[in-house]
Formats: structure tokens, sequence, C-alpha cells
């Protein structure tokens, strides 16, 4: 086994353990970046191939093969960032004899473009859309972009909890998937926060992506997502994080979630907390992030990107939720540096 080899059966035997000890799910990482010209397109395909299920790859065009993904597990399911060079990705009959699989994968396309086949449906995808595909059956996936990069969220599941939760979803395989509701870009918000930012793992985390993708199948096939309150948390507060400095007001974020404004609010009563608190927590964890990262930028210029009224405002909430004001905060900060 060569030394590329031997470097991702450790990364990934790593992930293996994060998953199913229910330890913190931290993100495993594999690239290209580090490989050999001459060994990158047997390393890629064995990186794909051990992560989701095994494929044949073959580049599209001349430029160099490359790519990257990290990915998180939630119990039997996994959330991926995934971005490649223009290459095709192919499970044709003899592998899915071979090797089995019991997965259905949810790809949302964030740049480049997709063209999906499985059976007779076939599409092509674009920024702002997803789509659904069955790794028990055959398909051929090409990614492909005018920047030559093509960059996917990509959430697996078992396939028998999405059948069990939305029996007809072998129907919307390889069909573009709109993703500009409210609850799509609320799933899409989700998946890339567990990655950017995972959090410990919860017992009913995997349940909740199941229900998510059900909700999308749902919506594109018409109906509402039928998400029940305790799945909401989630998706709400993916929802106030993408854009925590410019909330909207209650009834439209109610009206965007297809609920009424009374159990919007039960949402929160629910984890023993208010809309209006579980903002100004959010506000504050994103005003403590800045301070570490933009240590130039004045308190009242970060508290403007908080969506706070004034520095004063903000001075207020951080200390009221982290017990020392931002200026002491920054401080600390520099002098553990």
């Amino acid at each position: 086994m060569n030394q590329a080899a031997k470097a991702l059966a450790s990364r990934l035997a790593l992930g293996d353990a994060c998953t199913t000890t229910g330890t913190r799910p931290m993100p495993i990482s594999v690239s290209t970046d580090q490989i050999r010209p001459t060994e990158r397109h047997a390393f890629w395909t064995e990186a794909i191939s051990r992560s989701f299920a095994p494929v044949e790859t073959s580049p599209l065009g001349p430029s160099m093969v490359s790519g990257h993904f990290e990915f998180v597990g939630r119990g039997a399911a996994k959330l991926v960032r995934f971005d490649s060079s223009p290459q095709c990705y192919r499970r044709d009959a003899r592998l899915v004899s071979r090797t089995g699989s019991d997965e259905f994968m949810f790809d949302f396309q964030r740049r480049g473009l997709s063209a999906m086949v499985q059976g007779r449906n076939e599409g092509t995808i674009t920024p702002g859309y997803g789509v659904l595909y069955d790794a028990r059956r055959p398909f051929e996936d090409r990614l492909y972009g005018p920047e030559h990069r093509s960059e996917v969220l990509i959430v697996t599941v078992p396939a028998t909890s999405l059948l069990r939760a939305f029996p007809q979803a072998e129907q919307f395989c390889a069909r573009p998937i709109p993703l500009s509701a409210t609850v799509a870009r609320a799933v899409a918000a989700f998946v890339r926060a567990a990655i950017d930012a995972p959090e410990p793992q919860a017992a009913e985390d995997e349940a909740d992506i199941v229900d998510y993708l059900s909700a999308l199948l749902r919506m594109a096939n018409g109906g509402r997502h039928e998400l029940a309150r305790s799945s909401l948390f989630g998706l709400l507060d993916a929802y106030l994080k993408a854009d925590i400095a410019a909330i909207r007001p209650v009834q439209l974020i109610a009206a965007g979630f297809g609920i009424s404004e009374r159990t919007f609010h039960r949402v929160f009563a629910d984890r023993d907390t208010t809309f209006e608190r579980r903002v100004l927590h959010l506000r504050a964890q994103r005003f403590r992030k800045l301070l570490c990262t933009q240590r130039e930028a004045s308190i009242a210029a970060l508290a403007a990107r908080c969506g706070f009224a004034d520095a004063a405002h903000a001075t207020r909430t951080f200390r009221a939720v982290f017990g020392m004001t931002p200026r002491d905060f920054r401080s600390s900060a520099r002098h553990s540096v």
C-alpha cells in the first residue's frame, strides 16, 4: 500500500470511529492536493468509493484531476462538502451487483453544473437546485462548470429510512428540485453549518436529516413539508444563523415555513427559550467569533454586522451571555495567542 493509500485509510478509519462511538463528530477531510499527479486519479476514485459508493471516475477535458471533500457523520447519515475538477462519476450495473448499497444521496448544487442520469430520468442541475439519486441503482453524474470546478453539498441517508418517510422517493431521482423556498434554503444552511461547525451528536440528528430531505421531496411534489414541531427548531436555527444581522419579522418567517405564529413561538418554547432570546444568543455567538477573527475592526462595526442596535446593546448582551465585556474578551484572546 503506497503512502497516499495509507493516509486515506487512516483518515476514513478515524471518520468511522467518530461516527460509531457517538463522540464529537469532527469533519474528516480528504484532498488530492498532496498527491502526486500520476496517482491522483486512482487516489480520488478510491476515496469516493470508500466514502460513498463504489464508482468509476473519468476526467472530463484536459484539466488535471483534483478534488476535496469533508464529511461529518450523523448516525447512519453523512453530510459532505464536495468539490472536484470536471469529472464523470459512474456507478454501473456491475458495480451495483458486486458491492451493493442501501443509500439515497441528495446533492445541493453550489457551484458549477451537474448532469445526472438515472434510469429514464435525466436532468442538468444548476446552483439553486438539488438532485436526488439512488445508490442502489446505476447512475451517472457529470460534474463540470465554467471555472473548471463544481461544488456540491451531499446528504447521504439509508434508503429504508427515506422510503419510509417518503415512499415515492424513487420517482424523483435525477430530476432538478428547486431550493429557493424558505424551508429548502434552511435545509441547505443546516447542512453547511453542520459541516463547518459540527456540534455534539444528538440521537435525533439522523431522523431530522431524513425528515428534512422528505420535506424537500414533498414540496417538489406540490405538497406541504409536514415537518413536526420538534424538527423545526434545527431548521429555524440554521435559517437565523445564515443571516443573523437582518432578521425578518416573525410573521414573515412563520409564513415562509408554512406555520402559524403560535406554532412558531411554541417551537422555541419547547426548548425553554423565546424567539427574541434565541436571536440575541445567536448574535452574541456571532459577535464572539468576529472578535476572534476581525481583531482590527471596532466593537461598533462588529456589533452592526451582527444586527445589534449599537455597541452598548451588543456589550450588554455579550456580558449577559459570556460573563465579560467584548473588550475584555478580545484582550484575553490576544494574550492567549
